[in-house]
């Protein structure tokens, strides 16, 4: 998931990614996650999970592999230990997962991810702001994996105050992996007034409505997926290739915080494309729009 909530934010994790950057002290960054984290400065462990279904559709160029159904589940644990002041250390561990209803050489039947979390963090009274964040694992697909699957994501950012409503994030996503293994960061985070608030940070855009402390409405964007590296099959342009993938969408939501180390989220809407990248080999292939539903969670212990 590469992304925990926390309080009147959201977090997300690698994936896309997954950056997730925070309304109301919650963040969602991104997969997962590097946006804000849950939990408050006592909160020495978060535990967090996400899962979603996108309803089938169809591959162009490929009418004949018929239409293709993904769900995706994201399981997260982070610890915080203090190091300093108001900055914190924070490790774990991320398992995330894509599962598909149709397979073949050049579209597996899973694409999974295991990886370790650790993050140099400041804690700003609300959220967690990860300053640092390393995210070493296994990248593959199906269920093969070799010492090429190992990957080392990075992500650098920094928040610069413009004014009490306005705060710029600027920063770096870096893989070793991807096609472009550098990218930028940046974005706006605007609180418009103490209901509405507006975060333009790519890739999870975000504009809030807090009715209440609890509740949350939302319309969001999000691009989630990742680089990982195929396990052998019969098509020399696929065997042991790395595949890019990532899945466009945006939906409308609500997110209920019942208390203070416990928050709830649903979100449905539509996913714009799926795309299936060879980057390396050749083959790209992009799938029509289908309607998705996602649910989250998290727990501070």
């Amino acid at each position: 998931m590469r992304s925990l909530r926390h309080e009147a934010c959201t977090t997300n994790w690698r994936s896309d990614g997954s950056w997730r950057y925070g309304v109301r002290g919650r963040e969602e960054g991104d997969s997962v996650a590097t946006g804000p984290t849950r939990g408050g400065a006592g909160t020495s462990l978060v535990v967090g999970s996400k899962g979603d279904y996108t309803f089938g559709s169809r591959i162009m160029k490929a009418g004949d592999f018929g239409s293709q159904a993904e769900y995706h589940f994201d399981l997260e644990a982070l610890r915080n230990l203090p190091l300093f002041g108001k900055y914190y250390l924070q490790i774990g561990v991320d398992h995330e997962r894509f599962a598909f209803s149709r397979s073949n050489d050049v579209f597996p039947y899973a694409i999974s991810s295991v990886s370790a979390e650790i993050a140099i963090s400041y804690w700003t009274g609300d959220v967690f702001f990860p300053l640092l964040k390393l995210e070493p694992g296994i990248y593959f697909t199906r269920a093969y994996v070799t010492r090429n699957s190992l990957d080392i994501p990075m992500r650098v950012a920094t928040g610069i105050k413009i004014n009490d409503s306005i705060h710029l994030v600027l920063g770096l996503a870096a893989d070793p992996l991807a096609q472009t293994p550098v990218l930028p960061i940046g974005g706006v985070n605007w609180k418009i007034n103490d209901k509405l608030n507006f975060r333009a940070v790519f890739p999870k855009p975000r504009l809030s409505y807090t009715p209440n402390e609890a509740l949350e409405l939302f319309i969001a964007g999000e691009i989630q997926g990742g680089v990982y590296r195929n396990g052998p099959t019969n098509d020399r342009r696929t065997n042991n290739a790395l595949l890019e993938y990532r899945e466009y969408r945006a939906g409308v939501g609500a997110s209920y915080t019942p208390k203070k180390d416990i928050s709830l989220e649903a979100t449905a809407g539509w996913s714009f494309q799926r795309d299936f990248d060879y980057f390396r080999a050749g083959p790209d292939y992009k799938s029509k729009g289908a309607p998705y539903i996602k649910l989250e969670m998290s727990i501070g212990l």
